[in-house]
């Protein structure tokens, strides 16, 4: 498989694929995840059910694709990155973000510093050799918007500037588009936010209602749907909904639910395709779980262990499940009952607010009005703080992205020259 390929334009879902198409050993499967920004906490969930409930499937898979934060969290899973401790990273992000009076909006926040950071702190040093021709991570090219997928990677580097390419949205994560070996590149969902080869072999995984094979249903009659970069899409207010949170994340509880959504369709998926059988109350993590999928919280607590309803008597284990209850269908309602009383408490304890004292006290309603108020006062100052410091570590890379910067405008304007000029004077 080339490490850099141009996408040809695919065919839309067909909808469910066959369970005979994924089960074939000959054939092989894939597993694709879709870009959805801060909503990656299905993709989280839906990675746990199958690690638990048909670790095969993650095993034994052809590949990986994934675009944007589809493309982080599959390299994370093929790298051996524990759940947990993603779950802990981007907990931290999404309240690093809602701190903030602005959120991700304002000028102190930069979740490309945040995640390349994270990124090399996080992921192992051979990860390039791990991941390489079994992920495919969807850039869109700045030059001609066209896809790309890329497989092949020589350095931990390389990986880095891929992820941090296919989730970098112009103009909210900067002005600059970020580059991967010289070339410019932007968020692969642009132009192909569910990527696969063989749409009839690829198991696809989105935290839309939409027609993938892992997706949230609805309890309505509206069957329709709209294909929007290759990512099916419901016409339904819930969709709108989740448009919104991928880029301005909800309350951490809520994202909490989105887990557990994501766990209770995969579930349903396993089932409807005859891959497991009904799920019994209180499944442990069996012993053929795949070893690049790691988790610690079984063991992190002897009150953790199945059968210790202790835990499910939190008030946070409460709240948890009673939010994902309003949302609930007949069948996952039959499903809830069933998780394993140690995944509810490790979500839990993994979605606690962190920051001691001064993060509660911040939390206060009358300190949020205050933070509002003062905002014309504070926001020019830490906006020029800001950009001293972004200055700083753009020096480096001013003239490349200057020399950049002209090209590209020198070509915009030749373009509407030539678009001005009549077809008489072209000749």
């Amino acid at each position: 498989m080339p490490g850099t390929a141009d996408r040809a334009p695919q065919t839309p879902h067909p909808g469910p694929r066959p369970a005979a198409a994924m089960s074939d050993s000959e054939r092989g499967w894939s597993l694709s995840f879709s870009g959805c920004g801060f909503l990656v906490f299905y993709h989280l969930g839906a990675t746990r059910c199958l690690s638990e409930r048909a670790p095969h499937l993650l095993r034994d898979a052809r590949m990986f694709f994934g675009a944007s934060a589809g493309a982080l969290h599959g390299v994370t899973l093929l790298a051996g990155v524990p759940l947990d401790r993603t779950l802990q990273v981007l907990t931290d992000l999404v309240q690093s973000a809602r701190s903030r009076t602005l959120g991700v909006l304002h000028p102190s926040f930069s979740m490309v510093r945040f995640l390349r950071e994270a990124l090399h702190r996080h992921l192992p040093a051979n990860v390039h050799q791990l991941i390489s021709g079994r992920m495919c991570i969807s850039l869109t090219r700045v030059s001609d918007w066209q896809n790309v997928l890329v497989s092949d990677f020589q350095s931990k580097d390389e990986v880095v500037d891929a992820l941090i390419c296919s989730s970098f949205i112009p103009f909210f994560f900067g002005l600059i588009p970020p580059t991967f070996r010289g070339v410019r590149y932007v968020d692969g969902g642009f132009s192909d936010s569910s990527p696969f080869f063989d749409d009839k072999a690829t198991i696809t995984v989105s935290p839309f209602l939409g027609e993938h094979d892992i997706c949230p249903k609805v309890k309505s009659t509206n069957f329709l749907h709209m294909d929007v970069s290759k990512l099916s899409l419901r016409f339904c207010l819930e969709n709108v909904y989740l448009i919104h949170k991928v880029l301005f994340p909800p309350d951490i509880k809520v994202l909490g639910e989105r887990f557990l959504r994501g766990y209770l369709d995969a579930v349903r998926f396993l089932e409807e395709k005859g891959i497991c059988d009904r799920p019994h109350p209180s499944p442990s993590v069996p012993s053929g779980a795949p070893e690049f999928l790691p988790f610690s919280w079984e063991t992190t607590r002897p009150e953790a262990s199945p059968g210790g309803t202790a835990w499910q008597r939190r008030p946070e284990v409460a709240e948890l499940l009673d939010h994902l209850r309003v949302h609930l269908l007949p069948w996952d309602e039959s499903i809830l009952e069933t998780l394993s009383p140690t995944l509810i408490a490790g979500l839990s304890e993994a979605l606690k607010p962190r920051g001691g004292c001064l993060s509660k006290i911040c939390s206060f309603l009358p300190v949020k009005v205050m933070s509002y108020v003062m905002l014309p006062c504070t926001l020019p100052l830490e906006s020029a703080v800001t950009v001293v410091q972004r200055l700083v570590l753009w020096l480096p890379d001013i003239p490349a992205d200057v020399q950049w910067l002209l090209s590209t405008s020198f070509q915009v304007c030749s373009r509407g020259v030539t678009q001005l000029l009549p077809t008489s004077s072209r000749a």
